[in-house]
């Protein structure tokens, strides 16, 4: 096929395509007739949302500081009058007053405290205090006192009490240089016996006896006696 000389591709003026070889460019949409009106990006679901969620935002903030801050000033006041009442508590005082002798009167908040003096016993042996012979037998401990003392020719004798225990005793005796202590001896009406494994030491206000599986072995006479009983 030919076409006439100076066509441009067979297609009369108007009818082909352009000259640069590529579409008509089409009118941009919203423009010209037959397009519809440009879209308003506010219109979209997502701004609108987006705006709903910021605005409650903004609100919730404004009413948790509205209540955060009555909170604090309440927390305040309360701190407040607590510090008052702690304050007007500290700033009282008690006194009291006490007549002496004479009329005079002055403060006092101290406290007396009045010890009596132990009476000890005074034992009527030679020698001896409330804890048995100063030279001789005497009880261990500082606060054992001495329930009998007794001397004869030959002999010492202590019985003591375990403190204040009252029925616990021991005996301590001295002869020709020669300590004994027994633990726990019996009383017997006004008798107390000491057992020293088959011996026998039996004090009374009139004599030490030691005797030996029943046998007598000594009686020794009192020549000073005394008990606290």
């Amino acid at each position: 096929m030919s076409y006439p000389p100076g066509d441009p591709g067979g297609y009369p003026p108007g009818e082909g395509y352009p000259s640069g070889g590529g579409y008509p460019t089409p009118p941009p949409q919203g423009y010209g007739p037959g397009y519809p009106p440009p879209r308003s990006p506010w219109s979209s679901p997502l701004v609108i949302a987006a705006i709903v969620v910021g605005v409650l935002v903004v609100i919730g903030a404004g009413v948790g500081a509205y209540w955060l801050t009555r909170g604090s000033d309440s927390s305040d006041s309360a701190a407040d009058s607590a510090s008052t009442s702690v304050a007007s508590a500290s700033t009282q005082t008690v006194t009291s007053t006490v007549t002496g002798p004479g009329g005079a009167s002055g403060p006092t908040g101290v406290p007396t405290t009045t010890t009596q003096p132990q009476v000890r016993p005074n034992p009527t042996v030679s020698g001896a205090d409330w804890q048995g012979f100063l030279s001789g037998p005497r009880c261990n401990a500082a606060d054992d006192p001495a329930i009998v003392i007794g001397r004869t020719s030959r002999s010492q004798v202590v019985i003591c009490q375990v403190g204040n225990q009252t029925g616990r005793w021991y005996y301590k005796g001295l002869a020709d240089g020669n300590p004994i202590e027994i633990g726990y001896p019996q009383m017997v009406g006004a008798t107390y016996v000491a057992r020293n494994g088959a011996v026998t030491y039996t004090v009374s206000p009139s004599a030490l006896v030691i005797s030996e599986n029943g046998a007598t072995l000594a009686t020794e006479p009192m020549l000073e006696y005394w008990s606290s009983n």
